[in-house]
């Protein structure tokens, strides 16, 4: 089965949220925290703070969810497979549970005039791994079971390998080590952003899911 790379669709969305008229203007850590803290955490205060509201954050997480979602079920159909919307919902849930657990530091390491460089450490873990490890040992237990019939093979294959990825991304916990990377930001209506929010939102995907 195709692996569940890390979909990040969400934090584009953050842009049009932004309007810091009127506002004292965070630092460009604390912005790239508030992002972080959205998709990572789940957290409202940060991206408040920027001047996202509660509706335009339960929107968000719902886009990321939903494009999460659809990734799956395309994963499975190009496998030739179907899975249930329930089943759907707990990897995502499983998943959302896991990032939960990561922690990270900011830290600004240059500013100039409307630009600034932001540090990002973080713990991360091994999310191809992961998903390796919950096929392998599916299709093992499958193997072992001794079916004759395909139709009970795949379906049993399906239900164990779905479960090892839920159950493992339950049993996540975050690396002993931190991962470093850097985000150019610059000012947008009295708010620091980062300049490229789609490569942002796409190298803290990969470097939260230990591909990097």
């Amino acid at each position: 089965m195709r692996k569940i790379m890390p979909v990040i669709l969400a934090l584009c969305l953050i842009l049009a949220a932004l309007s810091g008229c009127g506002r004292s203007k965070p630092t460009a850590a604390d912005s790239v925290k508030a992002i972080y803290d959205l998709y990572i955490h789940r957290e409202f205060s940060g991206v408040s703070s920027l001047g996202m509201t509660e509706r335009q954050f339960q929107e968000a997480i719902k886009a990321y969810d939903d494009a999460l979602a659809e990734t799956i079920r395309t994963n499975f159909a190009v496998s030739g497979l179907e899975i249930d919307e329930e089943t759907i919902s707990e990897i995502c849930q499983a998943r959302a549970t896991a990032l939960a657990t990561m922690e990270a530091d900011f830290t600004v390491v240059s500013e100039k005039n409307d630009t600034a460089t932001v540090k990002v450490s973080t713990t991360y873990f091994d999310e191809v791994a992961l998903d390796t490890d919950a096929a392998y040992s599916a299709r093992e237990d499958a193997d072992a079971a001794g079916f004759t019939d395909y139709d009970a093979y795949r379906d049993f294959l399906m239900e164990h390998y779905t479960q090892n990825l839920i159950d493992g991304y339950h049993a996540v916990s975050p690396s002993p080590e931190r991962k470093d990377f850097t985000v150019e930001c610059t000012i947008i209506n009295n708010t620091w952003i980062p300049q490229d929010m789609a490569a942002f939102g796409n190298r803290l995907g990969q470097v939260m899911a230990g591909q990097e």
